[in-house]
């Protein structure tokens, strides 16, 4: 009698206890998009206001060259040219706003789509959306991605972003059931412009080509040649044919750029003058420390307890767990998650911002490992993951929360001094009545107001500083001087002004020249950066006729 009463009672107890539910669970989803609205908001400040980079000189000032010079023939660059492509694109679209400016806009744009990228992979592999966030909360708050990889417009950052994309789209064709052709062209396609951006970007693909021979399973060996290989294949070499284009055009001048640079002087010269850069490794040994720091502290380590304790869960629970693992997809994920590892313990010299692309594939590993995991075990994971998120935005307030201060006085920020840099320089040299190229090792200031500049130093310090480590056929590849024929290039065509003071070591032969011809100092006030305090030398007299 009893159970019979109470029995029509049960829908509408099921019913209170949803309608209890919504509230708490819409609570829960607008904290969770103010709080990530807030952390991107926090990001676009620090990409904003991060110092300056030498490596910004080389990455950003083809933006503005490529409208009047070509790739490698008429300037040195030592990469592949996606990146310098990237920001050609981006600095014609938002270069009114400024040449630095637009370069960073670019880097937030490729954060977005590594955290969209990331996320959606996550998402669709684990099935578990508190996994996808906890992801997206543990790249924002990186240490390592709060460096110079992920701040500086540079080839570090937007090469994982591409590479991301390619690992989620594959893994959702292999798993979801019949797979698609759109979707894998897309991730062959996205492999070819992360290769084209960071030559390092290529261990990606041959995890990603053995894993489109084997997965999913279900194919037969025809037909995954047709639905599987085919559109992956078709879209790597689309991404790739620019690329071949641009080795054909020349390809001893870019072979020179992108392998002879870096497997002979680059090396000589940081083995003569390690001692000058702090954050740098040349030993096994050191490079093995540099990847400790950065793969496990701080948010780092907390994301890999995540991975860790998602595995241990289900390798140590029920049977029925360990069967559901999809252990090919497992074993792709830790392959591009070694392959990653081991070439970012490969260049050398070695720099923090080298260890970067490990980090952004391992939730894919935990993804993997968490689709195994009941309903039940993945909510009792929930409590764990929010805490874990908290920790990390904790550990990341030091750098996260000067980027909210920064927007607080947007003509204070990092691009927009440089910006007001470049017009001060401008002035200076219109009242003078001034016109011709100025020398200096931080060309992007001038660049920034469209001024002229040396193609033999327009990238930067990179090819003026190993000019003693080239040999003479290398060298003949490259469009550099060296300090010892700055006199030279002068004389031949006198520098309406010089801008020193961020590399003393470097600027020696710039500055005599000034001090023997008469230069003059300039009332300058935005050229300061975290490399110095800018002095611009003026002609005067008989150097300004």
């Amino acid at each position: 009698m009893t159970d019979v009463a109470h029995t029509p009672s049960l829908p509408g107890a099921v019913r209170t206890t949803q309608t209890q539910h919504a509230p708490k669970s819409r609570l829960i989803l607008i904290v969770a998009v103010i709080g990530g609205l807030i952390l991107l908001i926090a990001l676009f400040g620090r990409i904003m206001d991060f110092g300056i980079r030498r490596d910004e000189m080389l990455f950003v000032a083809p933006a503005h060259l490529l409208g009047r010079f070509d790739l490698y023939t008429d300037f040195f660059y030592n990469h592949l040219p996606y990146s310098a492509w990237l920001f050609r694109g981006s600095y014609l679209a938002f270069g009114d706003l400024g040449l630095l400016m637009s370069a960073r806009l670019a880097v937030f744009a490729g954060w977005l789509l590594l955290l969209g990228a990331a996320m959606w992979g996550v998402y669709v592999v684990s099935r578990a959306p508190m996994l996808a966030i906890f992801t997206g909360v543990a790249l924002i708050t990186n240490e390592t991605l709060l460096g110079q990889a992920g701040m500086a417009a540079s080839n570090n950052l937007l090469p994982l972003s591409f590479g991301v994309l390619a690992l989620g789209l594959f893994l959702n064709e292999a798993l979801r059931g019949p797979v698609r052709a759109a979707p894998l062209f897309c991730a062959g396609l996205c492999l070819s412009i992360a290769t084209g951006m960071k030559i390092s970007a290529v261990v990606i693909i041959p995890p990603l080509v053995i894993g489109a021979f084997l997965l999913p399973r279900t194919l037969g060996f025809v037909q995954r040649l047709r639905r599987v290989v085919l559109p992956a294949l078709i879209g790597g070499l689309l991404g790739a044919a620019p690329l071949f284009l641009q080795l054909l055009s020349a390809p001893e001048v870019f072979m020179a750029h992108v392998t002879g640079f870096h497997t002979g002087p680059h090396i000589a010269y940081w083995e003569a003058f390690r001692h000058t850069e702090p954050e740098l490794a040349m030993s096994l040994r050191d490079k093995v420390v540099m990847a400790y720091a950065g793969w496990l502290s701080g948010g780092a380590l907390l994301l890999t307890l995540g991975v860790v304790a998602s595995g241990w869960l289900v390798l140590t629970g029920a049977r029925e767990r360990a069967k559901g693992i999809e252990w090919g997809a497992l074993l792709l994920t830790l392959a591009v998650l070694g392959t990653t590892m081991v070439m970012s313990l490969v260049p050398t010299p070695a720099f923090p911002q080298y260890y970067a692309a490990p980090v952004v594939f391992l939730p894919f590993v935990g993804a993997v490992l968490v689709r195994a995991l009941d309903p039940q075990t993945m909510r009792a994971l929930v409590p764990a993951l929010a805490a874990g998120m908290i920790l990390m935005v904790f550990l990341a307030l030091p750098r996260l929360g000067p980027g909210l201060l920064a927007l607080r006085a947007p003509a204070q920020t990092e691009v927009a001094q440089f910006d007001a840099g470049g017009r001060e320089i401008a002035s200076v040299l219109s009242e003078a009545g001034l016109t011709g190229p100025i020398a200096t090792l931080m060309p992007l200031y001038p660049l920034e107001e469209g001024l002229e500049v040396y193609p033999e130093i327009a990238t930067g310090q990179f090819a003026y500083r190993v000019a003693d480590f080239i040999t003479p056929d290398l060298a003949g590849h490259f469009v550099m001087s060296g300090p010892d024929g700055m006199a030279a290039l002068f004389e031949a065509t006198p520098p309406a002004a010089l801008l020193l003071g961020y590399e003393p070591d470097l600027e020696g032969p710039m500055r005599a020249y000034a001090q023997a011809h008469g230069y003059q100092p300039a009332a300058a006030q935005s050229l300061s950066n975290r490399y110095g305090d800018g002095v611009l030398f003026i002609a005067r007299g008989e150097v300004a006729k």
